[in-house]
Formats: structure tokens, sequence, C-alpha cells
């Protein structure tokens, strides 16, 4: 387990409440918090390297204790660790929207959770019509962490931001941070009669235990901390009434690696959600890669491409079309405009922005997999090293943009030779 600090803890103690034996590894980044004033890359690529310490402990499942986190990196720490099990923390806006007698429910929470990806796909889902008060909590987290849960500035913490939610209304406040549970009773005290809370902490320890299916019948916990070791330990004394001796950790950043890599094969029978086809800019499959996938695709391919243009008009360079792929195991096709190499036109960006056109439509559909040919996703005539090591170096520059976006993109070559010339130029755009 992991949290920016102590807030973890509130899930630690349901967790314990269910399978008090089962060894635990938790770790609290308190020389980095908090992550709710962070920006969603920084608390990202933080959980990442943390994702990695975890894992060489021999954690083969790891519960994103903090809200923060799972807003900015639950996705992309489910796509980087295939083989790790993942929980992470979303508000309870479902059985808030579900128990509300009132139709009006509050959110508290930090600023990164209300931004992720992940809250607003909770609350799409599961809002169920309700209206819902979101409340930031600038300095809350901090406050518990720093001063504890009984001094006055936390308490006025509360305060500041509890009633804002008593006042328009709410019949039930949703707790978005791992930290809030620490406070239940001053959060309480302030909303007063009539409102309820909801703190997410045992339902994240049922389905952890859902998971972990057998609970170890013995084993210790192991406390971690990049801040102070025994100030740590103390906050556990006062929180949990524990008595432990904390250690120090050292967490090494890393860069994440883009999901990019050179394959020998068949475009057309790559098992991708997308495929890419440089295409003329009337989108006439007639020749060379743009003909074999009009072939392995059938008709529909040509049909929706006529289609396309009938409503659009042509391809010009950095532009998209999308077609079904018909009979090949892709779901879809992203035709970019694949102009002739000339001397004294800028090639280099034509070929760039055809690989950025690839990936933007092919993102927009949904698509989590990506196949590009060798040289037909950039311009014809174009000399093979040059154009994979442009293809490569745009596709990582991209990915770096958007690192959460795929979970492969495959650079197809049908030759070793090819393949090798991709590599080649993945490792230098890598470097």
């Amino acid at each position: 387990m992991f949290d920016s600090g102590v807030g973890g803890l509130s899930v630690l103690r349901a967790i314990r409440e269910i399978a008090p034996y089962h060894p635990v590894v938790y770790l609290a980044d308190q020389g980095w918090a908090p992550y709710g004033e962070r920006s969603l890359a920084e608390v990202r690529d933080r959980a990442v390297a943390i994702a990695d310490f975890l894992v060489a402990q021999g954690c083969p499942l790891v519960v994103v204790a903090c809200n923060s986190a799972s807003a900015a990196a639950l996705h992309h720490l489910r796509d980087a660790f295939p083989d790790v099990r993942f929980v992470g923390m979303e508000p309870a806006v479902k059985p808030a929207a579900n128990q509300t007698r009132s139709g009006v429910i509050g959110v508290l929470a930090t600023a990164a959770t209300f931004q992720g990806e992940l809250y607003a796909s909770v609350l799409d889902r599961h809002a169920n019509g309700a209206a819902v008060v979101e409340q930031a909590c600038p300095g809350l987290a901090d406050a518990i962490e720093r001063l504890g849960v009984d001094h006055t500035d936390t308490l006025r913490l509360v305060a500041r931001y509890v009633t804002p939610l008593r006042e328009a209304d709410v019949d039930t406040i949703v707790l978005g941070c791992t930290h809030y549970p620490l406070v239940l009773d001053a959060i309480k005290r302030v909303a007063g009669p009539g409102i309820d809370v909801i703190d997410p902490a045992p339902a994240v320890a049922r389905q952890t235990l859902r998971l972990l299916r057998d609970p170890a019948p013995s084993g210790e916990t192991r406390f971690f901390t990049t801040g102070d070791p025994a100030g740590f330990a103390d906050q556990i004394r006062a929180l949990l009434g524990l008595r432990i001796v904390a250690e120090p950790a050292q967490i090494e950043f890393r860069e994440p690696r883009p999901p990019v890599r050179a394959v020998v094969g068949d475009l057309t029978q790559q098992d991708v959600d997308a495929i890419v086809n440089a295409a003329n800019t009337h989108l006439q499959h007639g020749g060379g890669v743009a003909a074999a996938i009009a072939c392995a695709g059938g008709p529909i391919i040509q049909e929706e491409s006529n289609a396309w243009v009938s409503g659009n008009g042509p391809l010009t360079t950095g532009m998209a079309a999308v077609t079904t792929a018909g009979a090949m195991p892709a779901r879809h096709v992203v035709h970019v405009a694949g102009p002739i190499y000339r001397d004294g036109q800028d090639n280099e960006g034509m070929l760039r922005a055809a690989v950025r056109g690839a990936l933007d439509a092919a993102h927009a559909q949904g698509a989590r997999s990506i196949a590009f040919p060798a040289i037909s996703a950039g311009i014809y005539g174009y000399p093979p090293p040059a154009a994979t090591a442009v293809l490569a170096d745009e596709a990582v520059r991209w990915l770096r943009e958007h690192p959460s976006a795929f979970a492969d993109v495959r650079l197809v070559a049908r030759e070793r030779a090819i393949a090798d010339l991709f590599e080649r130029g993945i490792a230098a755009a890598l470097s």
C-alpha cells in the first residue's frame, strides 16, 4: 500500500479489521507530500517509481491508498505493470447517489482528484442525476499530516470546507481523500445531524480481500517512509495505537518507457485496435500497403473511404480519416495522407504530422493499441533509415506527451532489416 503520508492508514485499518495478520508493506511518501497540490503528471510518474519499489519488495498486489494518486495514475499503473493487481481509491459517488434523499450530495477532495479522469468517469457513471457539490480542500491533508487530527488549525480547515456543503443543503458527504476519515468525527460535528458521511475505506478493504481470495493467517506489517522514520512511527502510535519501527525508503524516479516496439510481420494481421494506412489524398487504395489493407479488409474499406471523402473532402497533411477494418483483426483503419518525398519541401515535418494525426485520431476513437507500417505512415520515397528514425522519434514524442493513451504501439516491418532500423530509431528517441 502507499499514500503520500498517513492518510492510507485509514485503509490499512479497514483491511486489518478483515484480515488482521496478512503481510502488508506500507509506504508513506512523506518526503514528497502533499500529492494533492502537485500536477497529475508529477503524481503519475512518482506513483510508477513507488510501484517499482513495492514490487521489488515482493508485492503482487498494490493498494493505491490515495485518491490523488489513483486519479492521476491508476490506469497508467495497470498498463505499466501488467502482472501486478492494483486497487485504487475513487470517491464513493455511487453509494451517495443511491442513498441521497434530497438529490444533492457533496464531495470533499483535493484539487488533483477533481482534475483526474478517474473522478470524471465516476461522476459520469454513477451520479444518477444527483446534483454534486464539489469542495476542494487545499491544505487539509497537509494539516492532518503535519499538525495532527486535533490541532486547532486542522479543525479550522475542516469547518471552512464542510460548512459550504452544509449550506448547499447536501444530505450526504463523500470523503474523497484517505486523510479525511482521520478527522471523521470533526467532519460530522460540522456537518450536523441529518447529513451522512461516507468513508470509502471499508469498500476498498473488501475489494482488496476479494482479490487476495485467501488471506495469509500470519505475517508482519512493514512501514516505510521517504520522510522521517521516527516521526512517522510517532504518527502511527497516535493514530493506530501501534508501536513500530519505521524504515527509511529511497524512491528513485525512472521515466516510464513509452510502450512502442518494432515488430516483424504483416500489418494487416496485427491484432490491435487500429492500423495506420498512408493513403493518397482521395483515399483510393490502389497500390502498396494501401492495396494490401483494402484487400485484407474487404470492400467495406473502399466503400467507407469513398463516403468519408464525399463528406469531408480530400485528406491534407496531418489530417486522418477513420474507417472500420473489415475482415482484419483490427477494429479501425486510420488513413493519413502520404505525400511524395520531394526536394525543397518539409519532408520531415509532413512525416511527423502524419504520425501525430494518426495517433490523435486513434486515441479519439478510444484505441489502446495501434500498428504503423514501416514507411507508408510517412512519405513515399523517403530514404528508409531517415523515415524509420523520424517515425520512431515522433511516436515516442507523442507518447511522452500522452503517457497513458496507448498500451501498445507497434512499428511493423516486413523485413528484419527494416525492423532493426525501427529499433535503432526507438533507442535514439529514448536516449
